[in-house]
């Protein structure tokens, strides 16, 4: 008999934890979102985006999310929504028991920017193409001329390499594309330009060129060139200014 009562309150104990539950989810899924918790990393300084373009980007106009009963928000759809900028690598959406909507999102990181003097746009970190924003202009590398899509991630690589090398980072400003796959470097000080030739071993042809710097010239001897061709991955070609005139 005993063990039956045991039985029967412990049936009872669960009835009632499950009518508890089910009247505290229903209670939290009535509730309007208390508020909303914004996280934008700004990597390297980046700021495509602030609270008021992200808010633009997930509010309704019919139906606000500050004014929208939290459990009628779909944050798959949302997390969706806002993954769909071209300015976001990542977006996670979280909701809590007492209200709070959190978002946590990680921009995209331009590279450089490209002018193909039909278009404009950055290249990622990644190699993708990223549009340009009326919010935030990046100080970026600049790339002219005629670059395809299949060269961006080469682009980027390159670009990357040269940020990660304060002597080339300094000194180099700008690349130009002259060619089918031929690529200029142009530098910050002097009148001559740097020939790399196509985007393949350019990690060769930089250590060439740091080693040609280093080991022969210093800032006034470079006044005396207007050409440094790299484009051979075994060896280093300067011209000067009046040779071959």
């Amino acid at each position: 008999m005993k063990t039956k009562l045991k039985v029967l309150k412990a049936f009872l104990g669960l009835i009632l934890l499950g009518v508890l539950v089910g009247f505290s989810v229903q209670r939290n899924a009535c509730r309007k979102v208390k508020s909303f918790h914004i996280n934008i990393a700004h990597q390297n300084n980046n700021y495509f985006l602030n609270d008021s373009v992200v808010k633009d980007i997930l509010d309704d106009p019919k139906q606000p999310i500050l004014k929208t009963p939290i459990g009628n928000l779909d944050l798959y759809k949302l997390e969706k929504k806002i993954n769909a900028s071209p300015y976001i690598n990542s977006a996670q959406l979280s909701k809590d028991v007492y209200g709070n909507l959190n978002l946590e999102i990680e921009q995209k990181e331009p590279i450089a920017r490209v002018n193909t003097a039909r278009d404009e746009f950055y290249i990622t970190r990644d190699g993708n193409r990223m549009p340009l924003s009326a919010v935030y202009s990046a100080p970026v590398m600049m790339i002219a001329g005629d670059v395809k899509e299949n060269e961006y991630q080469g682009l980027s690589d390159l670009v990357q390499y040269i940020n990660a090398d304060n002597l080339l980072k300094n000194h180099i400003i700008a690349i130009q594309k002259v060619g089918q796959r031929s690529f200029n470097l142009i530098v910050n000080k002097g009148d001559y330009i740097i020939e790399l030739g196509t985007l393949n071993n350019f990690d060769v042809k930089l250590k060439n060129l740091k080693l040609f710097y280093t080991q022969f010239l210093n800032l006034e001897e470079l006044k005396i060139y207007k050409k440094i061709s790299i484009k051979f991955v075994n060896q280093v070609v300067a011209t000067k200014i009046n040779e071959n005139e």
